[in-house]
């Protein structure tokens, strides 16, 4: 159906016709040539005068047309392939790959015409069904089914059909992502068989990944049995490939057993140190794969000692300790001013809150003097010849009244790097408690949090960061962080926010000024089912960054195999992609020239395999069965999957599906009107010519 739509009425269309036919006549009778032609002559010419004026009329309207479009959309069948490393780990295996195809290339030549088939694997589509390889190091299934379901809302998908063993190891439980798809049927394929073999595994290891240097750290090594009553088990824990411990356990008397084991090893020498734990092979054991386990341990010798005064009783002092509880490299000692230690230098910072309270003036003097780091939290206990004794780089001046200020993050703060959530989170953190007054502080990008009251941002700091002596500082003007504690997890059901604002606040102000001009930053331990990404930055004399220079990359895998790559130049840094890599421990070196100098840094790393599809032995067909029969779909092997498409073909609810949509075009668009009133004057204009008229 066709509608018009004008902000004129329709009904001035008569009005303008009468006045076009009359502006028509009016011309022609006042030309004297015009009595020289024959009246039919005379009519056509008026004819097209009006009708050309009449359309020019009709455009200024402004006139919208209404149109309906349809569109038939296809119903789909989506496929998605369980591409993981445990679809080979059956009885099966050697089929698996070539009944996958074979079932991909009858869905295509049977619903070519009918049906759009789209192939997914667990990460990506597949574009050709040769390129289909099991080697998934992790298995998702609520991932796939997610993105299927993100992607094709609203669409016409007649089914899906998910080809798996059913175990998974990674996200939420497909079963609750299926319930999305309530209107389309699931059907499951399934390989494997569900008959429990005899088998032992190294289930899990339990350990830090960094360690520091003299202290000991713990392991756990827990071992899975599955049909291994009362039999022995020899394990050994090797460092580097040597053996350092071994012990012989057993199993429990169960069909079903998990042994737990702990070592407490020694951190002797710094670097990336590998731990494997091997277990004996069983009689008749059916996957030999997973008794083998490594682990990666870094030995630094740079662990950081905060001290944390504490003046007077308070809940900060807590909340301050509880974010970094779990920094291991971080050791917190938390005192009163009566406390204080009699060696300040073995610290790397001190963290002061309400300094000058306790009235020790001898204390007092020694935290000033003892040139470190220091983290001011004043508080309105403090005084105000206090604060000026603290030299805090600030002119400030207060009135000895209290004053609830909140806090408003600085856009423009610079000295490092907080997540967006944390950023908005501290916007919405309830007020502190502070010295009503003044705080003049000239160092903008530097300030982390602005005073706000109520809905005013004042320009004083709240929250700033400083430099006295070449000594860093920090001044947190208020008290109640505890408050920002609670209110983050009101906010965020967790304590991420705050824990990040204080750990890298800390971390700003232990962090020694680096002064190396080529620097490499890279994960000292990473998995390798991700990419190892690298980043570096080059500095000429200035310290400024540039990308000038090339750096060159060399790394030596865990065979001794080695590598050459270059860093991609970005704007102000470097990059480079190593994509994702064995397991194993390996050794790097980065190195550059500039204005004839040599620049190089050296390391290790230790990338880890997850090995999450080694441990299953058995298919959990129980799973599909169930996401079949809670989506009207059917449950059947691979091998059988014919069944499965006859299924589909037979189905009454999978059937095309028409849309309309509603089009709304200018009437001065149509390019073919604007031609008709063209032609219509260039006729008028050929047979006036004609007729003699000039």
């Amino acid at each position: 159906m066709t509608a018009y739509f004008s902000d004129i009425p329709l009904w001035t269309l008569i009005v303008w016709a009468v006045i076009v036919v009359a502006l028509s006549l009016l011309l022609y009778r006042r030309k004297s040539w015009v009595k020289e032609i024959s009246r039919f002559r005379r009519f056509v010419l008026i004819s097209l005068r009006s009708l050309g004026l009449f359309l020019l009329g009709l455009l200024l309207l402004g006139i919208l047309i209404k149109g309906i479009e349809s569109e038939v959309d296809q119903p789909m069948v989506i496929t998605i392939v369980d591409d993981s490393q445990s679809m080979l780990n059956y009885a099966d295996s050697n089929s698996v790959e070539d009944l996958t195809k074979a079932y991909l290339n009858a869905v295509n030549a049977k619903f070519d015409l009918k049906y759009n088939h789209l192939i997914f694997n667990l990460n990506e589509p597949v574009k050709t069904v040769d390129s289909l390889r099991f080697k998934n190091s992790k298995t998702d299934i609520g991932k796939a089914l997610n993105r299927v379901y993100d992607n094709y809302y609203g669409r016409n998908i007649g089914a899906v059909v998910l080809l798996s063993d059913g175990n998974f190891n990674a996200g939420t439980t497909p079963l609750v992502i299926a319930e999305k798809f309530k209107k389309t049927p699931i059907y499951t394929l399934t390989v494997g068989d569900t008959i429990q073999k005899v088998d032992h595994l190294v289930k899990s290891i339990v350990a830090n990944e960094i360690a520091f240097l003299g202290n000991k750290f713990p392991v756990e090594v827990g071992i899975e049995g599955n049909k291994t009553p009362n039999q022995s088990i020899e394990l050994q824990l090797l460092k580097d490939g040597k053996l350092i411990e071994s012990k012989t356990l057993s199993h429990s008397q169960e069909e079903y057993s998990l042994v737990k084991t702990d070592f407490l090893l020694d951190a002797k020498s710094i670097g990336m140190h590998e731990y494997t734990v091997k277990i004996n092979a069983l009689p008749n054991e059916f996957n030999l794969d997973n008794n083998t386990k490594t682990f990666y341990v870094e030995v630094l010798d740079d662990r950081s000692k905060v001290l944390l005064v504490a003046e007077s009783l308070n809940p900060d002092a807590g909340a301050i300790k509880s974010a970094l509880y779990k920094e291991n490299n971080l050791e917190l000692t938390t005192v009163a001013m009566s406390e204080l230690p009699q060696e300040l230098d073995a610290y790397d910072l001190i963290i002061w809150h309400n300094p000058g309270v306790s009235k020790d003036n001898q204390g007092f003097e020694r935290v000033v003097n003892a040139g470190k780091p220091m983290w001011y939290i004043i508080t309105p206990q403090t005084s105000r010849s206090t604060i000026s004794r603290l030299e805090l780089m600030a002119n400030i001046n207060t009135t000895g009244q209290m004053d609830n200020v909140s806090a408003a993050f600085n856009q423009g703060f610079n000295l490092f790097k907080l997540s967006p959530e944390a950023r908005k989170t501290i916007d919405n953190f309830p007020p502190l408690k502070a010295h009503y007054g003044k705080v003049k502080y000239s160092n903008i990008g530097s300030i982390l949090a602005f005073q706000r009251v109520g809905a005013i941002n004042k320009q004083d700091p709240l929250f700033y960061f400083g430099s006295r002596r070449k000594i860093k500082f920090a001044v947190t003007y208020g008290s109640g962080l505890w408050s920002w504690k609670l209110a983050d997890y009101q906010l965020n059901q967790s304590h991420t926010s705050f824990n990040e604002l204080i750990r890298k606040s800390v971390q700003y102000l232990i962090l020694k000024d680096n002064t190396s001009r080529l620097r490499i930053t890279l994960p000292s331990i990473a998995s390798s089912d991700e990419e190892y990404i690298i980043n570096a930055s080059f500095f000429n004399e200035s310290y400024e960054p540039i990308t000038e220079p090339t750096i060159d990359f060399e790394l030596i895998q865990p065979n001794g195999e080695s590598f050459d790559y270059a860093f991609l130049a970005l704007e102000n840094e470097y990059q480079l992609n190593l994509g994702q890599l064995p397991a194993g421990r390996y050794t790097w070196r980065a190195s550059t020239n500039y204005n004839n100098q040599s620049f190089s840094k050296e390391g290790t790393f230790g990338v880890k395999d997850l090995a999450l599809e080694k441990q299953a032995t058995k298919a959990n067909h129980q799973l599909l069965m169930q996401m079949a029969e809670n989506n009207n779909g059917r449950f059947a092997l691979l091998s059988d999957y014919s069944s499965i498409l006859d299924d589909i073909d037979q189905r009454k609810d999978i059937v095309p599906v028409a849309y309309e949509s509603s089009t709304y075009n200018k009437l001065i668009d149509y390019i073919w009107l604007l031609l008709v009133i063209v032609a219509l004057f260039t006729t008028e204009w050929v047979i006036r010519r004609y007729s003699g008229a000039y």
